[in-house]
């Protein structure tokens, strides 16, 4: 399945380094001209917006919990496509509120503990800075209205391959208990399958200094297979590709995110 309307794009350096997968091009990535965030100056009083019940939630405003690197990204992307929208930030501190009201998104740390429902929910935020992932996922969630789409960015980590073979979005999972990242990793998806959503597995999300490329440059010596296959895809597609999913409004579906470029180590 192909999705987006514009040029297809190839990135070429991620986010988890432990797989062994070679992924067919499934997807046809949105282009993005610039990874550079236009201000919007926004006026607030403090750095935690009030999650009032009585404030107005437009047909294309968008929740997103984890406003990371990722999560930037889509808020960017996603006003370029709906001008005038509202772009939330469910965070866990207020550490960076004040950047994020910057680029455009009004931070909150209680967006999903608040009676709101959006139309639009992506959920980008990592396992490790959770006490109660589940739980989190799913109020999140639960604060969907169904209108539009609820998306979940996950790994391409779950796939039981790992011997260079080819891997697609259907590809067989690893059992549960073999591991505890992959057992939260599938936890979540059920989770949000379950309540209509769709799961976008992403595979070795990169930058210029952030990915693969940068842990085995500060480690060294790498004391793995040379020719285990790495599959990659950038910040920045990722996001594209994470638009097109909610734009489109799918139910119930997992897609998998790569560039077209497999390398080995």
């Amino acid at each position: 399945m192909e999705l987006g309307i514009r040029s297809p794009v190839h990135a070429t350096l991620f986010h988890h380094f432990s797989n062994s997968l070679l992924f067919p091009a499934r997807l046809t990535l949105l282009n993005t001209t610039s990874s550079s965030f236009m201000a919007t100056h926004l006026h607030v009083s403090s750095e935690e917006f009030d999650p009032s019940p009585s404030l107005a939630i437009g047909q294309h405003d968008l929740l997103i919990v984890g406003p990371g690197i990722l999560g930037r990204l889509v808020a960017h992307n996603w006003r370029q496509e709906y001008s005038g929208c509202q772009v939330f930030g469910q965070t866990a501190t207020t550490n960076h509120h004040r950047e994020l009201t910057e680029i455009g998104i009004n931070p909150s740390l209680k967006w999903t503990k608040a009676s709101l429902k959006f139309p639009y929910v992506i959920f980008c935020a990592p396992p490790y800075q959770s006490s109660d992932y589940l739980g989190d996922l799913r109020l999140a969630a639960s604060c969907w209205n169904g209108e539009g789409a609820l998306l979940f960015t996950s790994s391409s980590a779950p796939y039981d391959c790992n011997d260079n073979g080819l891997c697609h979005e259907d590809s067989p999972v690893v059992p549960t208990g073999r591991s505890p990242r992959t057992d939260v990793l599938l936890k979540a998806e059920k989770i949000v399958l379950e309540f209509g959503g769709s799961v976008l597995r992403l595979s070795g999300l990169y930058k210029v200094d952030k990915g693969a490329h940068a842990y085995w440059l500060e480690k060294g010596i790498v004391e793995s297979r040379p020719d285990h296959i790495l599959n990659l895809i950038h910040y920045e597609d990722a996001a594209s590709l994470s638009v097109a999913i909610l734009k489109k409004q799918f139910r119930g579906r997992i897609f998998l995110g790569c560039d077209n470029h497999p390398l080995s180590r």
